[in-house]
């Protein structure tokens, strides 16, 4: 049976779940999302763009671009949540360029579920959309080099390092180092392949409520 060693339980408190589902995010998520834009630790090594904790006023018009845009096939974002409707957290698909086949994929985790191997599984049904229903050719993402449970993370899924902005993120006082990384959708293939045997499916993303196999990671052997 797979097993994956970089994952632990939910901290006491969380929900005990296996099974996840990802959605497209709707304005009414805008209550849960104001709440992560309100830890500034959180969204200081999340979001550069946001230097400060922004209020659901702001958060709102935020969400409302983002279904605006996604309209218009420049974005794609996912709300991952339990069976009860607890959210886990977000990712998606930005900066889409049909012409290039490029876009730029953010992730972000709540708190207790942190470490726990959602992220991971958010990010491979995230990149498989991207690869398989979009037509995309690479897949980037951007983090702070500071951000270690990032980089690990990163250095999972395949991508390559492609360069480093140096001091580029102001945070807490101090400048650091931005890294760029990118993923190819041939590297992907070998990667995915690996990261099916390697993910135990005892803990599974579902894309939809309805998901079949090749929509759920990881799909069961």
């Amino acid at each position: 049976m797979a097993t994956d060693p970089k994952v632990q339980p939910p901290p006491t408190g969380a929900s005990q779940e296996a099974n996840f589902t990802m959605r497209p995010i709707e304005s009414s998520d805008v209550g849960t999302i104001a709440t992560w834009y309100q830890q500034i630790e959180d969204i200081s090594i999340f979001d550069r763009k946001v230097p400060m904790p922004i209020n659901q006023d702001a958060v709102a018009k935020v969400i409302q671009s983002i279904v605006d845009d996604q309209e218009l096939d420049k974005c794609h974002w996912f709300i991952a949540e339990t069976n009860a409707g607890e959210s886990v957290g977000m990712t998606g698909l930005e900066a889409i360029s049909t012409l290039h086949g490029n876009a730029l994929l953010p992730l972000f985790i709540a708190e207790p579920w942190r470490r726990t191997g959602i992220g991971i599984r958010m990010a491979c049904m995230m990149i498989d959309l991207g690869f398989k229903q979009l037509r995309l050719h690479r897949i980037s993402t951007l983090y702070r080099a500071d951000n270690d449970a990032s980089a690990s993370l990163i250095e999972r899924l395949g991508f390559q390092l492609e360069g480093t902005s140096r001091e580029a993120w102001y945070s807490h006082g101090e400048y650091h180092d931005l890294r760029t990384v990118g993923l190819l959708e041939n590297e992907w293939r070998i990667v995915s392949s690996e990261l099916k045997q390697e993910l135990d499916p005892a803990i599974r993303m579902e894309l939809g409520p309805r998901a079949s196999e090749r929509w759920c990671w990881p799909p069961r052997p």
